[in-house]
């Protein structure tokens, strides 16, 4: 939908919060608003970054692209003359410490993971305007998703940009580091040394990093990695393992499994599961059998041995999975040279085999009874290629051996086991279904509570219908059952989700930001800071302020309504935002507004961090910001903070003959200093707890 194109995330082939690779073409830069527009003192938006010196060693070149969380611009370290990729996090974005999190998440892991296959980051840092950098790796390729669109890629080509990935893979669960997002949006080709399908790997926003293997200095508690509440799943759901759709602990395992996946869908051109709603995609993942890629692709060139591979890959039981990438490598490996041998491969493809490397001719004994297509898939391959011509068949023995003994046995009990977890999956899906939720990045956000059981029909069939039609983009459609329903399913949380989503989507702002506001209202336990998307649409609409269209100006007042009630305190943060922050720098109109409304707001319904900012800005460069300074110290953020430094600048000199007087020689006592001081240290404290 429309909004300020420099604030609106978009729906890039990016799949972080933050926008498109360095490789994307710059975005069309905005002109920025005349001198006489800005408002003093204020950053203008991520243009005004451009031509600048962050940090004393990288110069901004060009905007590179940009979301309502940050941007990502092009560099030079001006001592190295090296080309970055640097992406800054907008200033209001360090308010939410889950995106601050994942963002020093993905700094962590990129600095420490240094392999060939991964980006690198080489530094983290802060800017004076609160907003944190990260300097990365240029580069300039395309994305595994842009080639997979062309059409399915060959066989050899395909297994070595797996081989590839599963290198950086290996790498970084060494360290123990799990992707988490490992998707082919996650992926860029690039051209490195005469190969044109070199493979970086990018984007660990959401990796699960265990911060004492890093080498940090402080020993990691069983809580400080946890960013997500129990039960609530990340990712994206065309790649994500069964453990991980359920909510459940991941570790290396799950990134085998999106391996899987996309190997799948390189040699295939399609994923193994697809469907218009996430929900039925996390069913899918959880408990319908892989079908066999020579099944999906009847022309596809998928030797048998890269099936069961990829089948391997794809066992719904972790525990039955490859365990570690260093697996997946040799398979690859030996795979690679077989049909080399074989002449189905180019030679080019080969990689230099690694000192002590043995071939693995058992292979393919590895699929396991939750693959039958496979098993008589293999049976039917056996019996073509092993008997002579003219001749008999191989027994059924040798096809047994192939396949693994005691196959009967594993079938009939892994059929048992999967008639339990379907049931089991179907419940959890039925009763998840109604706080399915988009990701701020376009990935889902699913938790394993809550929602109405099917108890509950017709009118809850209904919903589910609707909600169908909204996932699977039949917008108009969605609307018009769930408005059908009325008074019925008012106060419901995943109606008002869908009906923001759909709204949002075709357009309807002010409509999508009363659903945003309803679904404050209808769960009184949301973490209303964690709801980065709907907060950013409500802002979005709020920053049209003094738009001469009708619908902008209903969206306006209606964004401002929601940010004052519903969303708590958390709304009046976001209003401050918008009146002092990089937003309403670029967007004056808007930040009158919010200033004035925040001039009249109950100062009881704000937080105590935005009451001290705001007696500091009521105070001014004047001797009467003192009388502030002790709450400043007590109940202070870094709006405070920040607003405090500027006074130790602060002057004001009348000049009476030959006489100087400061004015403001009052705030130069070394009571601000101390100030100063003790609030960094008690902002400090807060940190480490």
């Amino acid at each position: 939908m429309s909004g300020p194109a420099d604030e609106k995330p978009r729906p890039a082939r990016a799949g972080t919060p933050l926008p498109p690779r360095a490789s994307s073409p710059p975005a069309a830069p905005s002109a920025p608003a005349p001198r006489s527009e800005r408002l003093p003192g204020k950053v203008a938006g991520p243009q005004s970054l451009i031509g600048t010196t962050i940090s004393d060693r990288y110069r901004i070149e060009r905007l590179l692209g940009e979301g309502g969380m940050g941007a990502v611009y092009q560099a030079e370290h001006t001592l190295m003359r090296k080309r970055m990729a640097i992406k800054v996090l907008h200033p209001e974005m360090t308010r939410l410490p889950e995106v601050v999190a994942r963002f020093e998440r993905e700094a962590m892991a990129a600095a420490h993971i240094d392999h060939p296959h991964v980006v690198t980051a080489t530094d983290f840092g802060k800017l004076e305007d609160g907003s944190f950098f990260l300097a990365l790796e240029f580069v300039e390729g395309a994305s595994l998703r842009e080639v997979i669109a062309l059409g399915r890629l060959e066989l050899g080509r395909s297994l070595h940009i797996a081989r590839q990935m599963a290198g950086a893979l290996q790498r970084a669960h060494s360290l123990k580091i799990v992707h988490r997002d490992l998707k082919p949006e996650n992926v860029m080709l690039v051209e490195r040394d005469g190969d044109p399908d070199f493979v970086k790997v990018l984007d660990f926003g959401i990796a699960k990093v265990q911060m004492g293997e890093l080498g940090t200095n402080d020993r990691a508690g069983p809580e400080q990695n946890v960013l997500t509440q129990a039960g609530m799943v990340y990712g994206t759901p065309e790649y994500m393992a069964p453990e991980q759709a359920l909510g459940q602990p991941v570790d290396a395992r799950a990134d085998l499994y999106a391996l899987g996946i996309i190997m799948y869908e390189m040699l295939t051109g399609h994923r193994p599961f697809e469907a218009d709603s996430k929900v039925a995609l996390l069913g899918m993942q959880v408990t319908a059998p892989v079908p066999a890629m020579i099944v999906k692709c009847p022309d596809c060139n998928v030797p048998l041995e890269v099936e069961v591979l990829v089948a391997r890959l794809l066992t719904k039981e972790a525990t039955d999975r490859i365990g570690d990438a260093k697996e997946v490598i040799e398979a690859i490996t030996n795979t690679l040279s077989q049909l080399s041998n074989s002449g189905l491969i180019d030679a080019k493809f080969l990689p230099p085999p690694p000192s002590g490397f043995a071939t693995n001719p058992g292979i393919i004994s590895g699929i396991t009874a939750q693959h039958p297509d496979l098993a008589a898939l293999a049976a039917q391959r056996v019996r073509k290629d092993s008997a002579p011509e003219g001749g008999a068949a191989q027994s059924p023995a040798h096809v047994e051996g192939l396949l693994g003994g005691k196959t009967f046995l594993i079938a009939l009990f892994a059929g048992i086991v999967g008639i339990i977890i379907m049931v089991t999956a179907v419940i959890y899906v039925f009763r998840g279904h109604d706080v399915v939720t988009p990701g701020a990045d376009g990935s889902a956000v699913v938790t394993a509570e809550g929602g109405a059981s099917l108890a509950d029909a017709p009118a809850d069939e209904k919903v589910k219908e609707a909600i169908a039609m909204i996932d699977r983009g039949d917008y108009g459609s969605g609307i018009k059952r769930l408005e059908e329903l009325g008074d019925a399913v008012q106060g419901r949380e995943d109606v008002h989700r869908a009906l923001f989503t759909a709204y949002s989507a075709t357009d309807r702002t002010k409509e999508a930001v009363h659903e945003a506001g309803l679904v404050f209202k209808s769960n009184a336990n949301l973490d209303v800071r964690a709801e980065v998307k709907l907060r950013v649409e409500i802002r979005d609409a709020a920053l049209k302020e003094g738009s001469k269209d009708e619908k902008s100006k209903a969206a306006v007042d209606e964004a401002f309504s929601v940010l004052e009630g519903p969303m708590g305190t958390v709304g009046w943060d976001d209003i401050y935002d918008i009146g002092y922050g990089t937003s309403g720098a670029q967007y004056p109109k808007a930040a009158t507004h919010a200033r004035a409304v925040l001039a009249r707001g109950e100062r009881a319904k704000m937080s105590p961090g935005l009451q001290v900012a705001l007696e500091l800005q009521a105070a001014g460069q004047s001797c009467a910001a003192k009388n502030h300074f002790e709450r400043a110290q007590r109940d202070g953020d870094e709006r405070a903070l920040a607003l405090l430094k500027q006074l130790t600048t602060a002057h004001q000199i009348k000049q009476a003959g030959f006489r100087k007087t400061d004015l403001l020689a009052c705030l130069h006592d070394g009571q601000l200093a101390r100030t100063i001081a003790a609030l960094e240290e008690r902002l400090r404290s807060a940190k480490r707890k």
